[in-house]
């Protein structure tokens, strides 16, 4: 079981080494030499959209930002609040901040032993009432309780709240919407790239992924600012081919623990059929990727700074597929979007 880990600053400054500027928006085939910076290649942009594919079928909700950047969300616990949880695809369970467990006198349940980055720990944990989200609710539920200072928000909603869920997160207009899980029409939108998956263990793994053209195991982890690596992919990849030598650092794990990583920046990392260029990451022995039988096999957790590249992104719990939504091709001031400029071409679903 995995819960979910804070990256440390020390791995942002990592992205103001030598070589590691701020991108900008370039044409495709108008970069002098180099790579050019997280280009997304959707169809022809010509084409009409096909806007239905996205459209929410509940009440949509707004979405916050705690102080890591990651997405926050109002959840009632019970009859009270509402408190601000972090929405986690990477955390198979839900996880209450320890001294708002404590404030509302929830009952208390033996210790439990959780998989973090940082290995097997034992966490406390307790029963919640009841959880509501939006239009949605969660009956009687056990959840994880960990101090705030280390959980970073009052509390995380896990892949345990998330069963036959479709998660829609639109990161244009800052909203989010959790319907039920359904089965939807193929799209013909251009701009739309579906992505099949795989369950283990409540985690949705995407097939169809390379990173420099090495096949990869990829779970969406929206409860990360970084991409994470394991070992086996960081040792699969060819050295001089990073855009950054390994540079030494270190992630805090949700328990507080500091465990030792490498920063550096990946050439390629082509999902279905878009392609991301020089995407950050961090790699080291994560005791949860061996938990999902992926510690001998090239996997990463792919962060909230690359799903932000989209306009929207749904996940499809209960039919295992994720949609990439690429929308308009222009980039944001602050560098964090780029043109999403060329063609599909015969690999388009």
């Amino acid at each position: 079981m995995r819960v979910h880990t804070r990256l440390l600053l020390a791995a942002l400054a990592a992205l103001s080494l030598p070589g590691v500027g701020r991108a900008q928006a370039v044409p495709v085939g108008s970069a002098s030499g180099g790579p050019s910076p997280f280009v997304i290649t959707p169809g022809d942009p010509e084409m009409p959209a096909d806007p239905a594919r996205f459209d929410l079928s509940d009440k949509p909700h707004p979405l916050g930002l705690d102080h890591d950047d990651r997405m926050t969300m109002e959840v009632r616990i019970g009859d009270v609040g509402p408190y601000d949880f972090v929405i986690d695809t990477g955390s198979q369970r839900t996880i209450v901040a320890r001294e708002l467990a404590q404030r509302l006198a929830l009952p208390e349940l033996p210790p439990v032993e959780i998989v973090s980055m940082a290995g097997r720990v034992t966490v406390g944990a307790v029963r919640l009432g009841g959880l509501r989200f939006g239009d949605h609710s969660v009956g009687a539920l056990d959840a994880l309780s960990i101090a705030h200072t280390d959980l970073g928000s009052a509390g995380l909603i896990g892949l345990d709240s998330l069963k036959n869920k479709r998660l829609t997160l639109d990161f244009k207009k800052r909203r989010m919407d959790i319907g039920q899980s359904r089965r939807v029409a193929p799209t013909n939108d251009p701009d739309t790239i579906v992505v099949r998956a795989r369950s283990r263990m409540g985690q949705l793994i995407l097939v169809d992924s390379r990173i420099d053209g090495r096949k990869v195991n990829v779970i969406l982890d929206t409860g990360a600012e970084l991409s994470v690596g394991n070992m086996a992919l960081f040792r699969s990849l060819k050295l001089q081919r990073l855009l950054v030598p390994p540079q030494p650092t270190v992630l805090t794990s949700v328990t507080g623990v500091a465990v030792p990583a490498q920063f550096t920046v990946v050439r390629h990392i082509t999902i279905g059929s878009v392609t991301l260029d020089n995407v950050p990451m961090v790699f080291l022995d994560a005791a949860p990727f061996d938990e999902l039988e992926l510690g001998d096999k090239p996997a990463m957790l792919l962060g909230m700074r690359m799903l932000r590249l989209f306009d929207k992104v749904a996940i499809d719990f209960g039919n295992r597929q994720v949609d990439f939504h690429l929308g308009e091709r222009a980039a944001l001031a602050d560098g964090d979007r780029f043109a999403a400029l060329g063609a599909l071409g015969a690999a388009r679903r």
